[in-house]
């Protein structure tokens, strides 16, 4: 009797799959080994999501008129920025992104991967170590070893898979909320990289009636400040990176669960061309979502504190160098307070698929404790909170800006102090001089 995957004449050639257009798509997604999020996956769903969002009509793209007015606006806010605070200016990318442009840029280790590898690895980590004996048995033997390897090598591709949808599907719905590159008070592509998204400035413009003009200038100036943050202080993005991948170790993924809920939104690679099978798949109530844990809720008040501060510092240097130049700005700052209170789909995506909420708890918080700085040390005092993230204010110092204010002057008291003994002579050397 002939072997039947033996290959030969007349035998079956596994080969064959590559020209049946489903297995041909489930090949592709089993085979990827670039780490715990497919981003292959991820960019094909996300472009298949942002394709019936909001603002197709008139998608910005690279190069152009749009890109050298934006670029031309960066040129002046920098200058603005200045005149306002010592942080200085970064070089980098300008650029006016059309949807799909962004979802490439962000789908990748350097732009959300920052904030949602760590945490697909713990969730392939809990598929593999968190099965049944059984189950892993079963998964071992049909990937042809005894478990270990072979159940890695089955089920990381797997993980990649979920993960690659899930974000996809957060970055599809992101793609046409976002104004720019920091909409989030973090980065979401490259670091240096500033940038309008899509048309939704064009908008947002018409929607709060702000002069397109002002607007731009005004998204140069937040975009800019946001990247001397993020681009320009040599540690804070080290920082934020270490807070996610502490959140992402904290987690408590249920193996089973997972499975159970993948295996239930009855998805298969052909979805993908599917926007509605996807958002109906990962909208449901349950669909993904996770509850933090004690610790990770720790942990998440440091992460909304640090989005806080930074956020609120770029505002507060937006409005002093805008100020008089920018006539619409406090309707813009109006506009985004209400943007800003109400959470749109990819935000609400993001907090179900890790628990992450990056917006604060008290989004007044961070904006109070930078005007009662500024009142008592003023911008160069603002500033000093970027000299280390020991220095960064805590959820209880936003709170109560003084108790920041004082740790700060006793830290400069110690720091006086010391550089006063270093300039003294030796106590030897004063009593001799007093013996003569």
């Amino acid at each position: 009797m002939s072997d039947a995957f033996s290959g030969g004449p007349g035998g079956f050639d596994p080969r064959m799959f590559s020209q049946v257009p489903f297995l041909r798509e489930l090949h592709k997604i089993m085979a990827w080994s670039g780490g715990p999020v497919n981003w292959d996956l991820a960019r094909q769903t996300a472009a298949s999501v942002a394709s019936t969002g909001p603002g197709q009509d008139r998608a910005l793209r690279s190069g152009g008129r749009d890109e050298a007015e934006f670029a031309q606006a960066v040129g002046v806010a920098e200058l603005w920025l200045d005149a306002v605070t010592d942080l200085p200016a970064v070089e980098g990318p300008v650029r006016t992104l059309s949807t799909e442009e962004w979802i490439a840029l962000a789908n990748s280790s350097e732009g959300l991967g920052l904030y949602l590898e760590p945490v697909a690895e713990g969730m392939s980590a809990a598929l593999t170590s968190g099965l049944p004996e059984e189950l892993k048995g079963m998964l071992g033997g049909a990937a042809g070893g005894p478990g270990g390897d072979a159940l890695s090598g089955a089920l990381g591709p797997m993980g990649a898979m979920l993960f690659g949808m899930q974000v996809g599907t957060v970055s599809g719905s992101l793609a046409g909320e976002l104004l720019g590159t920091y909409d989030l008070g973090v980065p979401t592509v490259a670091a240096s990289i500033v940038g309008v998204v899509g048309d939704s400035a064009r908008r947002f413009a018409a929607e709060y009636d702000v002069d397109p003009a002002e607007l731009r200038f005004w998204l140069a100036l937040r975009e800019v400040a946001h990247r001397r943050q993020f681009a320009g202080v040599a540690w804070l993005r080290g920082h934020l990176a270490e807070l996610i991948r502490t959140f992402a170790s904290q987690a408590d993924f249920d193996a089973n669960g997972l499975l159970e809920r993948f295996g239930g939104m009855g998805l298969d690679p052909e979805a993908l061309s599917d926007p509605e099978r996807l958002r109906g798949a990962f909208e449901g109530a349950d669909a993904f979502a996770v509850e933090p844990t004690a610790a990770q809720r720790a942990t998440l008040t440091s992460l909304q504190s640090l989005v806080a501060f930074t956020q609120a510092w770029v505002d507060t240097v937006v409005r002093a160098a805008g100020s008089g130049k920018l006539p619409a700005l406090p309707r813009i700052e109006e506009a985004l307070r209400r943007r800003r209170a109400a959470k749109g789909a990819g935000e609400r995506y993001l907090e179900q698929l890790v628990g992450l909420d990056l917006k604060p708890a008290d989004a007044d918080a961070g904006a109070a404790f930078c005007d009662a700085v500024l009142a008592a040390r003023g911008q160069e005092g603002l500033d000093r909170a970027w000299r280390g993230p020991e220095y960064l204010p805590s959820a209880d110092e936003l709170a109560e800006p003084s108790r920041w204010l004082v740790r700060l002057a006793g830290e400069e008291t110690e720091l006086d102090m010391s550089l006063d003994e270093r300039e003294l002579p030796p106590i030897a050397d004063v009593l001799g001089e007093l013996d003569e």
